[in-house]
């Protein structure tokens, strides 16, 4: 079973939410004067990376999901014989 597009694209915007959320608070505490540790610019970048990682995760299935739409299924095999519609015969 593949994942969908719409969850890789709800990833991208949960992974972009929180990395917003984080870096506001991050930038909140450079306000009141603390230091910014390695471990937080480390794990703000990792967030937004997931989701650009996420979003591009999310194209490429919507574009495997287009490519299996656009197969048309050919029934043109199941009929052997033209089916007999009223305006086709000759007596109508």
């Amino acid at each position: 079973m593949r994942i969908k597009s719409s969850v890789w694209y709800w990833l991208a915007a949960a992974s972009g939410a929180v990395a917003l959320l984080y870096g506001m608070g991050i930038e909140g505490s450079a306000q009141l004067g603390a230091p910014i540790s390695d471990g937080q610019f480390v794990t703000a970048l990792c967030l937004v990376l997931a989701a650009v990682l996420f979003l591009r995760m999310g194209l490429a299935a919507q574009e495997r999901e287009q490519r299996t739409r656009r197969r048309k299924i050919d029934r043109t095999h199941a009929r052997t014989e033209e089916p007999d519609y009223r305006q086709n015969r000759r007596d109508a």
